[in-house]
């Protein structure tokens, strides 16, 4: 069965259409290593880092996933290094490196996750390493500290509490990192499979909707009161209107209930949570189905990622700047602020799955990102410690929900580059147009000139010429936008003159 704790990573999604897939892949060019590369490196500005020859050279990225499965045809189709450029280590003891899911079945998660990071840090080594159970996750977490390995990537979450960093996958994460590892970690992806509460008298109900065709179901319930009674069943509502329990909660840690992954077929569902003869505030989450109105975004970041030493990543996917609606939101338990950042999701690394999303993919990204910012600290001589990188990274983020940092982007976007695409305007006065020419040291993403009240001419191409004569008398100015794909614009007003 699954690993106890309820080991979670993303979904990758399959039902992009494969023309949009085409189209979105056609917008970014090739990088210098995999077949196939991310529109997220991209999104973030690593080609700009790219085009200086930082690659990720002489960097290490451990990837800590539950499996690897499928690593070999990643490595046929070009999407990863020969296993001989890899190193690869299981604390998996009934798997191996293949590992299981949460549902028991095998899992090519942690290929995905190591496509994205080579996508970002071709040159870096990857460092494969996989877990089943909570204390395996803890042994594979101690190793990667042990070996020197500066930056973990680790896409899973476990929903058995407590979530104020003091459990033991969260103590994990804050012993590597006091030993030097930049510890990347996903946010999670329970904003909208999150419910919070209180126990009391009488049941309290939670419903969800499998839809006709049924699916997985498993939930966990976690009390902030150690020394209070907390438990639930899960209920079907049966055709004469009438609810059967089709399962109990049992114990699943030191705070926690949980019902292991069921099939449950198609109809209307339910969590009933018992009475408790000590009240207290409790957390549901489901692995699997949302609770539609009932849901509660805050609050919904899992364990490892409110451990104080994990950088905790949210998703946005990489067309446009909104927070994903899944990605969990802040505050930890205890009231820290968490996520630390955002990064770039449902993207393509590998043809074969198109839209690999959830905070998963996001973690990845930033990870790939830290292994460049390392290496182009540590060649220019600044510091590169697990806290520099971690600071620059968040620094350099670029605000996109509420100003200021906020419970579902953190800090805003992951940005790698930073600097503006660099203009140059030429008057051809014999012709009356406007010639802008734009240059960047990573992806330009438009270059528009906006005549205000008549129309914008947007390019995606790095020139763009626009005639001004001919306009109307009350047009005094134009202006000028170049865009990078990081997200780091250039604009400037531009007078018209006299026009014949």
């Amino acid at each position: 069965m699954p690993a106890a704790g309820g080991v979670v990573g993303c979904a990758t999604v399959r039902s992009l259409a494969p023309v949009l897939a085409a189209a979105l892949l056609a917008l970014v060019p090739a990088s210098p290593a995999a077949a196939v590369v991310s529109q997220g490196a991209f999104r973030m500005g690593a080609d700009a880092l790219w085009s200086r020859g930082v690659q990720g050279g002489g960097e290490q990225v451990a990837i800590i996933d539950q499996g690897f499965a499928g690593l070999d045809a990643a490595i046929a189709a070009g999407e990863l290094p020969p296993r001989s450029e890899m190193r690869a280590v299981s604390f998996d003891a009934r798997h191996g490196l293949d590992g299981r899911d949460e549902l028991d079945l095998p899992t090519e998660h942690g290929t995905r996750m190591a496509e994205i990071v080579h996508d970002v840090a071709p040159r870096a080594r990857l460092v494969l390493v996989n877990y089943n159970t909570v204390a395996e996750f803890a042994r594979a977490a101690e190793w990667a500290a042990a070996e020197g390995i500066p930056v973990v990537s680790h896409s899973n979450s476990f929903l058995d509490g407590p979530f104020d960093g003091t459990g033991p996958a969260a103590r994990a994460v804050d012993a590597a990192a006091a030993r030097g590892v930049l510890w990347v970690n996903s946010a999670g992806n329970f904003a909208q499979r999150h419910w919070a509460g209180r126990t009391g008298p009488a049941d309290v109900g939670v419903p969800f909707d499998v839809g006709p065709a049924g699916a997985w179901l498993a939930l966990h319930l976690t009390r902030r009161d150690a020394a209070a009674d907390a438990g639930f069943v899960v209920e079907r509502r049966e055709p004469d209107g009438t609810w059967s329990v089709r399962a109990t909660a049992r114990p699943s840690g030191p705070v926690s209930v949980a019902v292991p992954p069921m099939r449950a077929e198609g109809g209307t569902w339910r969590v009933r949570i018992l009475p408790a003869a000590v009240h207290t505030d409790v957390e549901l989450f489901s692995l699997t189905v949302g609770f539609g109105d009932l849901a509660v975004p805050e609050g919904s970041v899992p364990t490892p990622a409110d451990a104080a030493g994990a950088l905790a990543v949210a998703a946005v996917p990489w067309t446009g700047e909104a927070v994903a609606p899944y990605s969990s939101r802040g505050p930890a338990e205890d009231g820290r602020a968490v996520p630390a950042l955002a990064a770039p999701t449902y993207v393509t690394s590998n043809p074969a799955y198109p839209g690999t999303a959830g905070t998963s993919a996001a973690t990845a990204h930033a990870a790939g990102a830290a292994a460049l910012l390392r290496e182009e600290r540590r060649r220019a001589g600044l510091p590169h410690d697990a806290a520099s990188l971690r600071q620059v990274l968040v620094a350099s983020a670029r605000d996109v929900d509420a100003p200021g940092p906020d419970a579902a982007t953190g800090a805003g976007l992951l940005r790698l580059d930073v600097t503006p695409p660099r203009v140059r305007l030429l008057r051809v006065r014999a012709r009356g147009r406007l010639v802008v020419r734009a240059r960047d040291d990573g992806t330009l993403d438009r270059v528009e000139v906006e005549v205000p009240g008549v129309r914008t001419i947007r390019a995606r191409r790095a020139e763009l010429g626009v005639g001004l004569r001919g306009l109307p008398r009350r047009v005094r100015a134009v202006t000028v936008t170049a865009r990078d794909m990081a997200g780091n614009t250039w604009r400037r007003r531009v007078a018209v003159a006299a026009r014949p």
